[in-house]
């Protein structure tokens, strides 16, 4: 599934780099633990490169706690840093979530005093955990994943950055992915993630 209609080649690529590098030190300077995700994580373990075929970024992070205070400081600094950002909230209670908690922040260039945004987007995914698991909106499916696997982080290195990856990496992609290790260039996430409910 496409949902944004680009590749990460040629100038994205480049966009997408510096958005992603960007944004991990926003996000670190607030204090909030991290972990890349999703095509993002899997590109640069598996090819130490943003796969050339993914639409987008992909970060998460847990929920900070019941004020958000963390999160609207982190929003806060995206938009004094001249970013497009656009927050997407919970609109009903359910077992899950909370009506008007954060759902996903979304991070774009903008241009031209703001009337033209960049093709790349970055998500940021706020997981919430219940018991033993974490689960996170995705389009309108939930995603799930054992909160062992995404509590604690090490680093990886990629383009002289360090950026924050479960610990458990290779237990984090085959959880999600299955054989992670063999490249699916026509893989959506509805249909293929194997921790969406």
């Amino acid at each position: 599934m496409v949902a944004y209609n680009i590749t990460l080649t040629k100038k994205n690529k480049v966009e997408a780099l510096e958005l992603l590098e960007f944004s991990a030190k926003i996000i670190e300077s607030c204090k909030i633990n991290y972990w890349l995700d999703g095509g993002t994580l899997l590109g640069l373990v598996r090819e130490n490169r943003l796969l050339p075929w993914d639409d987008d970024l992909d970060i998460s992070m847990m929920h900070p706690g019941p004020d958000e205070l963390a999160l609207k400081e982190l929003i806060k600094k995206f938009k004094k840093a001249n970013k497009r950002v656009k927050v997407r909230y919970f609109k009903k209670n359910n077992y899950y979530f909370s009506i008007n908690n954060i759902r996903v922040i979304k991070i774009r260039n903008k241009y031209f005093f703001g009337l033209l945004k960049g093709n790349v987007c970055l998500e940021i995914f706020i997981r919430y955990k219940i018991e033993d698991e974490t689960y996170c909106k995705v389009g309108d499916q939930v995603q799930v994943i054992p909160y062992n696997l995404c509590n604690s982080y090490k680093t990886l290195i990629f383009q002289n950055y360090n950026y924050y990856v479960p610990q458990l990496t290779s237990e984090y992609l085959t959880f999600k992915y299955g054989d992670w290790k063999i490249p699916v260039k026509e893989w959506c996430v509805f249909n293929d993630d194997k921790s969406m409910m």
